[in-house]
């Protein structure tokens, strides 16, 4: 569009150089033909002239010798004619060189001192002299020949002599005409000066359409220049981190970017002109605050509802927008979205919060887990001891029972509390899951709870810490036994993601679920829904999984279900501590 558009524009610009160029060409070609051809008819005019002056003067020499004395009557008539203003000089030159006849009478007489171009045989010979420094003359020069042999019965070509004992006169005699060039020279002057108006006429087209061309140029560049800024400036706006509005003073929007209509869910197509009022309080998110006082908010933190129905914390600057002409022409909006930073800060209280119960559990956990042993072994003792009295023995059994169940929850602390690091090797997660399963299997008989398998994909050689996934394992399916009812169902799954990278791991229940306003706080540790749980388990499965580097799911109920619990759990195969070591 952009190259049509410019094709377009440079039409009209090529089109009127093109004619300027032919027109140059045209003019100088036509002004050059006519100085020539003006020139050439000033001069044939003159030769014309002169020549018709010569044969007048030769007409003149035949009658006056019929008449009169043609001596006198020629230089009185030579004279006369020399006074036209625009005859330079006549004279007549005899074979010898003298002047027989001037137009000046004191010239008359003299030997020549310049060169007499011969004539052409019954011809005109002419040259331009220069007469003076103002001053050029035409001059014509011809063999004076009035009496012709077919003019003159009396005179015979054969003789030099007329009738009556007269000699033949002017023989071999030369006519010199100098003709004045002055209107000659006018004229060129006149011509030569059209033409200078021309010349600059042509001049003047050439240099606007030179600088026509020289505009367009700039214009073309000054164009693309903009293009590509504002190419550049939209992709700058487009690929920002941020959400990006432009709105006026009466709030409708100007200007987005697509991150901000995927924040806000709107749709592009509605979204220049709308106002913004209808989906943003301007109130309380201070951009009527900016539009009234002009002043910025900077990282003011809102909470927008979208249609979806998710609550999205919104991190919202307004800087209004000043002008010259105008105190305020809008504001610009800045949106960033702060879930992932809400998730940041409250995995870092998270961690926070259980780093400080780690070291507590871990405290307690070692000044209890002494004093446990020696209790068992008194109980150990006393059950021996009472081995005649069965009711009493009972009495140790049980406490030798509950300090075992002590002992587990302080390992459970202790796993807990001590730091963690996944040993990654070759496992086949197959033999993993049956060898899970086996190890509850007992308790799922007892219940009558089926135990499901499923398993897809190539499962054979998975890198992860085989120890620390059975137990995440075993504590998920032990979470999902307490769960189901008599005869319920569990499943166990894995699978590998589309490219290979990620295990998938879950075990879901059709148990009674967890309540809602219970989901946030079932990783917590010590948090539990159950009279003898520890809240413990699901605790150690997220420290499990932080290890590995993945991430825990919790959707009670599963999608598409109404109740039922599923816990799935994302292994990333390739951790950042190996794909550093790889590097």
């Amino acid at each position: 569009m952009r190259i049509y558009k410019f094709q377009k524009m440079y039409l009209p610009a090529l089109s009127i150089v093109t004619v300027v160029l032919l027109l140059l060409i045209l003019i100088s070609i036509s002004t050059y033909r006519n100085l020539d051809r003006d020139k050439r008819k000033a001069m044939w005019s003159l030769h014309r002239q002169g020549v018709g002056l010569i044969h007048s003067i030769e007409a003149f020499a035949r009658v006056g010798f019929a008449t009169s004395p043609l001596k006198d009557s020629m230089d009185e008539f030579i004279r006369e004619i020399g006074k036209n203003e625009d005859i330079a000089y006549i004279y007549i030159v005899d074979s010898e060189g003298g002047i027989i006849h001037h137009s000046d009478p004191a010239k008359k007489g003299n030997i020549t001192s310049r060169e007499v171009l011969f004539p052409l045989q019954d011809g005109v010979s002419s040259q331009v002299r220069q007469f003076s420094k103002v001053l050029r003359v035409y001059e014509l020069t011809k063999a004076f020949s009035p009496f012709l042999s077919d003019q003159s019965p009396q005179y015979s070509s054969k003789h030099t002599t007329f009738e009556g004992g007269q000699s033949r006169p002017y023989l071999n005699h030369v006519i010199v005409l100098g003709l004045k060039m002055i209107k000659f020279q006018e004229a060129q002057r006149a011509d030569l000066y059209h033409a200078v108006i021309m010349a600059a006429i042509l001049v003047a087209l050439g240099s606007g359409a030179l600088f026509f061309i020289f505009v367009i140029q700039n214009y073309y560049l000054v164009d693309k220049t903009l293009k590509e800024t504002q190419d550049y400036t939209r992709q700058v706006v487009a690929n920002m981190a941020n959400g990006l509005l432009s709105i006026n003073t009466a709030g409708e929007v100007v200007s987005y970017n697509i991150l901000a209509l995927r924040l806000l869910e709107m749709d592009e197509k509605d979204v220049l002109g709308m106002d913004l009022r209808k989906v943003i309080d301007f109130k309380t998110s201070g951009i009527s605050e900016t539009l009234t006082q002009h002043g910025s908010i900077l990282e003011r933190e809102i909470l927008y509802q979208p249609k979806s129905g998710e609550t999205i914390p919104l991190s919202l600057s307004v800087t209004p927008i000043l002008s010259e002409d105008r105190p305020i022409s809008g504001a610009v909006i800045v949106l960033r979205d702060l879930r992932e930073i809400k998730q940041l800060q409250e995995k870092v209280r998270r961690s926070e919060k259980l780093a400080a119960i780690g070291e507590l559990a871990a405290g307690v956990a070692h000044e209890i887990r002494n004093p446990l042993s020696s209790i068992k072994g008194f109980a150990q003792f006393l059950r021996h001891t009472l081995r005649d009295r069965p009711e009493e023995q009972e009495y140790t059994s049980v406490m030798v029972r509950e300090i075992d169940r002590i002992n587990r929850v302080v390992k459970d602390l202790l796993i807990y509390a001590r730091p963690l690091t996944a040993k990654r090797e070759q496992v086949n997660i197959k033999g993993l899951v049956d060898h899970t399963v086996l190890l509850v299997n007992a308790d799922a008989q007892a219940q009558h709870v089926t135990i499901l398998q499923d398993l897809s994909g190539t499962l054979n050689s998975i890198f992860i810490d085989e120890n620390q996934m059975i137990h995440a394992l075993l504590n998920l399916l032990l979470n999902s036994l307490e769960a189901v009812s008599e005869g319920g169902r569990i499943e166990i799954g894995a699978r590998l993601n589309d490219t290979g990278e990620q295990l998938h791991l879950w075990v879901e229940d059709d148990g009674r679920g967890i309540p809602r306003e219970h989901q946030e706080k079932i990783i917590d540790p010590f948090f539990t829904t159950r009279d003898k749980g520890t809240g413990l388990g699901l605790a150690i499965v997220h420290k499990i999984v932080e290890t590995h580097e993945g991430e825990i799911h919790i959707m009670s109920p599963p999608q598409g279900k109404d109740k039922g619990t599923k816990v799935s759990l994302h292994i990333p195969l390739y951790s950042s501590h190996m794909e550093r070591e790889a590097q």
